[in-house]
């Protein structure tokens, strides 16, 4: 595996010039006319290790490139303005937690209500992580400063950390989070660590489709580094998967509570006993997100089959609400647990983009909605209405953007020629990217 030392020499170059200050497109020199910009000033908070963490710098440093690493990506990301000043600051609210729930609400820490605007960054759930560090430090400034965002979610993935079988512990790849984390918490981000397993070969996977105890192990170790700091939130288990299309509602909802054997798995728990574990057992003081069953595409049926999760702190997290595109349909998917006073519900993943303009493109439910062009601003009035926040996904090319060199220009939507089809989009590579940059702005501006 590639080290810090790696991240340090190599893979700031590659990100395109970033031992120069600069990136093609602007991004780390002046900003671009009509842009607002705003670095990390001087005073700003900075998470690096405490006493107590099981991270160690002496034991991470491998020939100082580890302490090098942070100070150089820092360095990089604190340009200064015109005549040595600094950059001003965004216009954009940012939460300051701890945050607890009250009833369908969120607070935080001034007793405000907290609604999450944000983004996913996801490099570092995958397998070349190490070369995608500095484009997801670059993402977490742009997210901060041109999306108008107060939060940040970031996918971690526990076989990485862990490995397979929760025996081991990579201290680069802790020492990884803990950049990220640091950098976004210098901007007043919000923190949302994920646990995510999607990204584990097949064979692994089959034996992730609910939590395991190398979950429980996870939690430990972040309870260990972020169980006390205000500003993370935990989203505790990604896409809980024990399901299949034909599935009665009842053993799909207590495999997700309470575990049980799927697949020929046996899961010895479900979401109920990991967030019990993770609050009290742990001793996390963190805001939960918790995510339902069958990808948490829906939290219907959670009430009849006394499904709610009985910890403090708990909000429900959805993803990519399927079904049809109105109120009836989101109120019946998850709106219904604020509508009735339940719970506080947030929008863990959303996104809307056109397909590749490929036939053999694969069209995954719920990431183009053929009607998007009045979904979804509908959809984002609906949110708006009933306090429901959003972390967008993701800023990727084809996605919200339109390439890499320029994460903060959002592409958009045009009525006249949107198309879910494959093989027949007129304009390809659209998206609601344009959309979600202005609600952030007018809701979080």
């Amino acid at each position: 595996m590639a080290t810090w030392r790696g991240f340090v020499t190599a893979g700031l170059a590659r990100a395109g010039g970033w031992f120069r200050g600069t990136r093609v497109g602007g991004r780390f020199g002046q900003p671009r006319a009509g842009r607002r910009r705003s670095w990390p000033r001087a005073g700003r908070r900075l998470s690096w290790p405490r006493a107590g963490r099981r991270l160690s710098w002496q034991s991470l440093a491998r020939g100082g490139a580890l302490v090098l690493a942070p100070l150089l990506v820092l360095a990089v990301l604190m340009p200064l303005g015109d005549a040595g000043t600094a950059a001003k600051a965004s216009p954009c609210s940012k939460a300051v937690g701890p945050f607890t729930v009250h009833g369908t609400k969120v607070l935080a820490k001034n007793g405000s209500v907290f609604v999450s605007y944000g983004m996913t960054v996801s490099g570092l759930q995958e397998g070349n992580w190490t070369g995608l560090i500095p484009l997801d430090l670059e993402k977490i400034a742009v997210i901060a400063d041109d999306w108008c965002a107060n939060t940040v979610r970031i996918q971690v993935n526990q076989d990485l950390l862990l490995g397979p079988s929760a025996t081991s512990f990579d201290q680069e790849y802790m020492a990884a989070i803990e950049s990220e984390v640091s950098l976004a918490e210098s901007y007043h981000l919000v923190v949302v660590l994920n646990d995510e397993t999607n990204f584990a070969p097949l064979v692994v996977r089959h034996y992730q489709a609910n939590p395991t105890p190398g979950t429980e192990v996870f939690w430990k170790d972040m309870t260990r580094v972020y169980g006390n700091d205000p500003q993370v939130i935990f989203d505790l288990y990604n896409e809980p998967r024990t399901s299949v299309p034909t599935m009665p509602p009842a053993t799909l909802w207590r495999l997700w509570l309470n575990g049980g054997y799927f697949k020929h798995v046996y899961y010895s728990f479900g979401m109920a006993e990991l967030a019990a574990y993770v609050r009290y057992t742990a001793g996390a003081r963190n805001l939960f997100w918790i995510e339902g069953p069958r990808y948490s595409l829906s939290f219907a049926g959670m009430i009849r089959y006394h499904a709610l999760i009985h910890v403090s702190g708990v909000v429900y997290s959805i993803h990519h609400a399927q079904g049809n595109h109105d109120v009836a349909a989101w109120n019946a998917a998850f709106g219904y647990l604020v509508e009735d006073g339940i719970a506080p519900v947030v929008n863990g993943e959303f996104t809307n983009y056109e397909p590749l303009p490929d036939p053999k493109s694969d069209l995954i439910p719920g990431f183009c909605w053929t009607d998007a062009p009045t979904a979804v601003p509908q959809y984002l009035q609906y949110l708006a209405r009933l306090g429901i926040g959003m972390s967008a996904y993701q800023l990727v090319p084809g996605w919200l953007i339109k390439s890499n060199k320029h994460l903060d220009e959002p592409t958009s939507i045009n009525d006249k020629t949107w198309s879910c089809v494959p093989n027949n989009e007129p304009q390809p590579y659209q998206s609601a990217g344009t959309l979600i940059m202005t609600y952030f702005e007018q809701h979080n501006g």
